[in-house]
């Protein structure tokens, strides 16, 4: 919701192009470049990942890298596509930079977040959605909107000191953590997965990778496995509910009531959120009110 507003300010602006085309510039059996054709992200990577499934479909795999795109939101919500027709899904997205490189001082990496979805039988499906960095930009956000500080370890200053007190916006002078944070940590798994995220979705694609990327410009990549060119669909999840209940009924440590599995959080979330309705922060509320008026939409609450 907090990009809402961002993006109909970026149609307005012309930053954007509306109505806009997803172009397939060249294809295989298995694989295509797609351009996004500097329209709203969501749209495109939401096609791209049609034309990835129906590659699987065909010929068991489908992957596609896209360029020309901007921000796509949930980046799991690709990947979480592929469940449906029985198929194992990932995606992820380049962003401009907000992230040092381990050991670095400056910025020059996205949060490069990485979506994977593999469906299980009476078990939730398992579904992973990571930013590459120690956390997501937006949260560092959220925290300014609602004056609570952030722990030690989510960003540093470029002279190493941490950050507790949530940056005025993006600017030079300070950096999210690549996950892990420290070399004895293993930032440079952290850093090692955000390049390789710009590899798949800027270098191969041809669109850039993060520190080449203006602000609001990203690129991405999805992929589509068929479950079934490998074995029977019913004994693959068969075998992912096994696998989820024993990750279930691991003992836990003190003062922890259960042990989660990627995706529980989310469908935790999705339950409560059904059942009582979406929180939205109230500034950011009044802040989407105002902008619905300034472009003639009727607002009801």
């Amino acid at each position: 919701m907090a990009n809402v507003i961002g993006y109909s300010q970026a149609i307005e602006n012309g930053v954007y192009t509306i109505p806009q085309q997803t172009k397939v510039i060249t294809e295989s059996e298995t694989t295509a470049l797609v351009s996004g054709g500097n329209g709203i992200g969501l749209v495109s990577a939401y096609e791209s990942m049609e034309i990835a499934i129906e590659k699987a479909r065909n010929y068991g795999l489908g992957m596609v890298s896209i360029r020309d795109g901007h921000h796509v939101g949930m980046v799991a919500y690709y990947a979480m596509m592929a469940l449906g027709h029985d198929m194992i899904g990932m995606s992820m997205t380049t962003a401009a930079p907000a992230v040092r490189p381990a050991l670095g001082a400056r910025k020059l990496l996205g949060t490069n977040p990485i979506g994977f979805a593999a469906p299980a039988g009476v078990e939730r499906d398992f579904v992973l959605d990571m930013a590459t960095s120690t956390v997501a930009s937006g949260k560092v956000g959220l925290a300014r909107r609602l004056g609570v500080p952030v722990p030690e370890g989510w960003a540093v200053t470029t002279e190493g000191k941490a950050i507790t007190e949530p940056p005025e916006g993006e600017n030079d002078g300070w950096a999210l953590n690549p996950l892990g944070n420290t070399r004895e940590q293993g930032s440079h798994k952290g850093y090692g997965l955000a390049v390789m995220v710009d590899i798949l979705c800027g270098v191969l694609s041809g669109g850039g990778f993060s520190s080449q990327l203006a602000r609001g410009e990203n690129m991405s990549w999805v992929m589509a496995i068929d479950i079934a060119r490998f074995r029977d669909v019913d004994e693959f999840k068969a075998m992912m509910d096994a696998m989820i209940r024993e990750l279930h009924a691991t003992p836990t440590l003190p003062g922890v009531d259960r042990v989660l599995v990627a995706g529980d959080p989310e469908a935790d979330a999705t339950e409560d959120r059904l059942a009582n309705g979406v929180p939205v922060e109230n500034g950011q509320y009044e802040a989407m009110k105002l902008r619905a008026r300034q472009v003639g939409v009727e607002v009801f609450i």
